[in-house]
């Protein structure tokens, strides 16, 4: 193609006979060239010259006429490079401006139009020094320009001397209504052969990367992509359509005019040292907290993971262990899981009960009665009452029910089970039983909507592994099976999808694909930016510490239940299968999980964010919030909580509005979506404050339109009515706040209902233990907390507001356009970590100190009979 056009050049003097005038210009002293041309003659100028330095070729028509442009075209030995006053691109200006990167000895300027009146022109023709179009690394090297449409700035960076790898090219613009301009950087060699420097082109050739921009931009320029170096083109745009989406344009000069700023600056940072400086801090905290426990457990019995104590209980006959028990009874002391054996300086050391409690700190001490039996030394603690509450009355006379000698499902819940034995099985009934448990759910539901003050036994009757395994490990188990699964299917092909946009990205040139904040930006290895991703290890490192402490807990807990020295037919009620809120796991496994995934789905979002994929960073976010609120609602509704099927469902349904979201924002959808968030919320409130024996949704709508109203008035819970109406308009407000603002995109209203809602109700939860521990009567000393999990929650809300306080500075945002996103882009925070990292580490950190703080909640209930904690 090339060859035709210096054909063509050549051709255009002798078909229109025009004359070749000869000039020369030498540095330092500009050429100006003035005339006039038309349809009947054209001009063509040969322009000598002894240097081969850069060549700024200034033009302008005096009377520009759309109709009429009036054509340039200069020739080198080695490139033509052509133009038009006035163009379709340009409008209606009357000037252009360019850079050649090197001029020639015998270059040909040729100036035609295709009007019969004459245009007068102007041509300046200046020999640069290269020093002024050369960059040199350093902010203190910058250099400043004036682009538009028609005027084009050309630079060069060259590694030659370098020591450093890479490089990053920074353009800024302090103007307050920027245009949109586009800066495109090209190998070094491409000059001047196939420099591409108009706006239609500057996006072609090989290893050409470009960005739009309008106040910040910034490419990262590697040594071993251009090892010669590279040309800078900056250039503004003929309309602002790529730019503005976000914001709108207001006050752009009239010719489009924008001063920028050019510098080339060091990436000192290394990745490698920023990695193990990360891992390094994670070992030694990791260390710290593994032997702190370590020490305080073998010096002082302090646990950091839950209250479990060896349970060894060496007695020389089962006959001390009930002499004991009757000791402790007849003393009329607290209940027989409230005391602390001591073993007696003369007692024989086999006959030792060491405590099922621990001592929180020392400045937890109670006031102790001593009992000796058998030679064992029995001490008793008295709670901590403050000056306001009455004392407690003796067990024999407190609300709570009298044990006896049943366990808690045959004290409650007489003649609604029934158990099938297999000596029952018949020869012609072809089947081998081996047990079989029926419910009578009916009665059950009667029997907790009929109780003045439900406790936790009411709402854990198919808590028994032995009874019920399916049930319990729907409501616990799956979980963690379900995390693992999703997690595995939804990350696979995340991970294949962000990295094709990745490299989609490079091999075509476009940094607009990605919003990164490219202030911060250090690729290494097989990823861009690498820093945004590598700090999401702290999700995984927590999500995966958390499950080995709940893996901990669980053998503890485990090996307490199978004691033998800890016996049902001695303990009764008080034995700890029957004591505490139901102990499960499973969803306590599923948070670590969904942790851990949140953590590599967070990182296969940031290889490539852009709008659409900012799902994958939202979706275990989503299972987080909702499996938190599930667990502290199941501490006391084990029987009640979901079943993680149903559960995923809903998880699904939320993503499934999502990703319905990302396509289309119309007020239709809008509609549906507050309409289906209320009414969701109306449901869940009515499951809550009911205990799920209040009235069903759908069956009192169809009432209500069948006329037939129901035979017996609902119950009024006063205690419930204040916090969930004042939930219910929590969540109206946030529903016509989402109305109102109608951003595209639901992703961050999906998530802020879930979480809201997920604080809300630990709020809900923590106000009512509080309640029951601080009241003047009846007070309740087993809701109190303990000390380590105040620490919990102290160490959560610190790290979760140093993590928000990161979050509100938004360094990019995917709901504008490339451009509008990169005027957010900031520099690093700390080695090659900025904000957002930040926010990555320490909402990591707050998250875990979190499920630490939920692990250990219940602590002080453990042994506890379930009939005497309430539920709320």
């Amino acid at each position: 193609m090339r060859k035709y056009l210096f054909f063509v050049v050549f051709l255009i003097p002798l078909v229109l006979g025009s004359e070749e005038e000869e000039v020369r210009v030498e540095r330092g002293k500009p050429l100006v060239i003035e005339g006039n041309v038309s349809a009947s003659r054209d001009k063509v100028y040969l322009i000598k010259t002894s240097s081969s330095a850069p060549v700024r070729v200034q033009s302008q028509v005096i009377w520009p006429d759309r109709q009429h442009p009036v054509v340039f075209m200069i020739r080198t030995e080695n490139s033509v490079k052509s133009w038009r006053i006035p163009s379709k691109s340009s409008g209606n200006s009357s000037q252009y401006g360019g850079t050649l990167c090197r001029g020639s000895a015998g270059m040909k300027l040729i100036i035609s139009t295709n009007s019969k009146e004459n245009k007068e022109f102007q041509v300046k023709i200046t020999i640069k020094d290269p020093e002024e179009i050369i960059m040199k690394a350093g902010q203190n090297n910058s250099k400043t320009a004036l682009i538009s449409p028609t005027n084009q700035q050309l630079f060069q960076f060259k590694f030659t001397g370098q020591r450093e790898e890479q490089f990053l090219l920074k353009v800024t613009s302090k103007q307050e209504n920027p245009v949109c301009s586009l800066v495109s950087v090209q190998p070094l060699e491409n000059c001047p052969e196939d420099l591409y420097d108009e706006e239609k082109d500057m996006r072609y050739g090989d290893s050409t990367v470009f960005q739009t921009m309008l106040k910040v931009t910034a490419i990262v320029i590697l040594k071993k992509d251009y090892p010669k170096g590279v040309n800078i083109v900056i250039r503004a745009k003929s309309s602002d359509s790529d730019c503005y989406l976000k914001t709108e344009s207001h006050g752009v000069p009239v010719d489009r005019s924008m001063e920028v700023t050019i510098s080339v600056e060091y990436l000192s940072e290394d990745p490698v040292l920023s990695t193990c400086a990360v891992l390094l801090f994670y070992s030694v905290i990791g260390l710290l907290g593994g032997g702190l426990s370590l020490f305080t457990y073998r010096t002082f019995g302090f646990e950091f993971d839950g209250k479990f104590k060896k349970q060894e209980v060496r007695l020389s006959s089962t006959h001390s262990l009930k002499s004991a028990m009757t000791k402790l009874k007849s003393s009329g002391s607290i209940a027989m899981n409230q005391f602390e054996y001591e073993n007696h300086r003369d007692a024989n050391p086999d006959e030792i009960v060491e405590s099922p409690e621990e001592r929180d700190s020392k400045g937890d001490e109670l006031n102790q009665q001593n009992t000796t039996t058998n030679g064992v030394k029995l001490r008793f603690k008295e709670p901590s009452k403050f000056f306001w509450q009455n004392p407690l009355p003796p067990p024999d006379q407190s609300d709570a029910p009298t044990t006896g000698t049943q366990t808690t499902h045959n004290l409650l819940y007489n003649n609604v089970m029934r158990s099938r034995h297999p000596s029952e099985n018949t020869e012609t009934s072809g089947l081998k039983v081996k047990k079989i448990v029926t419910l009578d759910l009916t009665e059950i539901l009667k029997k907790r909507a009929n109780r003045k003050e439900v406790t936790v036994a009411d709402m854990a009757v198919h808590y028994n592994k032995e009874y019920f395994p399916n049930f319990m490990r729907m409501r616990s188990e799956l979980f963690l099976w379900l995390i693992l699964l999703a997690g595995i299917y939804y990350t696979l092909p995340v991970f294949q999808l962000v990295y094709y946009y990745q490299e989609t990205a490079i091999r075509s040139g476009n940094l607009d694909t990605c919003y990164y904040n490219y202030l911060c930006l250090y690729p290494w290895g097989p990823f861009a930016d690498y820093g945004h991703v590598f700090s999401n290890v702290g999700y995984v490192i927590s999500g995966l510490i958390f499950m080995a402490i709940v893996r901990k807990r669980s053998y503890k807990y485990d090996k307490l239940c199978s004691n033998p020295n800890l016996r049902e037919e001695d303990l009764k009620m008080n034995h700890p299968k029957f004591t505490g809120v139901p102990e499960t796991y499973g969803i306590f496994y599923a948070l670590g999980a969904a942790l851990t995934f949140e953590g590599v789905l967070s990182g296969c979002y940031h290889v490539c964010p852009t709008a659409v994929n900012f799902q994958f960073d939202t979706t275990f976010m989503y299972v987080i919030s909702v499996l938190v609120f599930l667990k502290v609602y199941q501490f006391r509704h084990s029987d009640i909580t979901q079943t993680a099927h149903l559960v995923f469902l809903v998880i699904g349904v939320a993503l499934i509005v999502e990703v319905i979201g990302i396509f289309t924002s119309s007020e239709f959808f809008w509609i549906i979506f507050v309409t289906g968030y209320i009414t969701f919320v109306i449901i869940f409130i009515n499951q809550v404050y009911y205990n799920g024996t209040g009235p069903n949704l759908f069956q009192r709508v169809k009432s209500l339109l069948t006329g037939k109203c129901s035979e017996s008035p609902t119950k009024v819970l006063y205690k419930k009515l204040v916090p969930t109406i004042l939930i219910l308009l929590v969540n109206i407000a946030m529903a016509v706040f989402f109305f109102y603002k109608r951003k595209p995109g639901v992703s961050r209203y999906i998530l802020s209902i879930m979480m809201v809602n997920m604080v809300l109700y630990i709020i809900y939860y923590l106000s009512n233990k509080i309640y029951y521990r601080f009241r003047t009567n009846n007070w309740k000393p087993s809701e109190g907390l303990r000390i380590l999990t105040c620490l919990y929650g102290v160490a959560s809300l610190l790290f979760m507001a140093g993590a928000v306080f990161f979050f509100l500075k938004e360094l990019k945002t995917s709901a504008g356009t490339p451009a509008e996103s990169r005027n957010l882009n900031d520099s690093c925070y700390m080695l090659i970590f900025d904000n957002h990292d930040m926010w990555h580490f320490l909402s990591a950190a707050g998250l875990f100190y979190l499920f630490m703080f939920i692990l250990t909640i219940e602590d002080y209930n453990m042994p506890q009979p379930r009939n005497t904690i309430p539920v709320f």
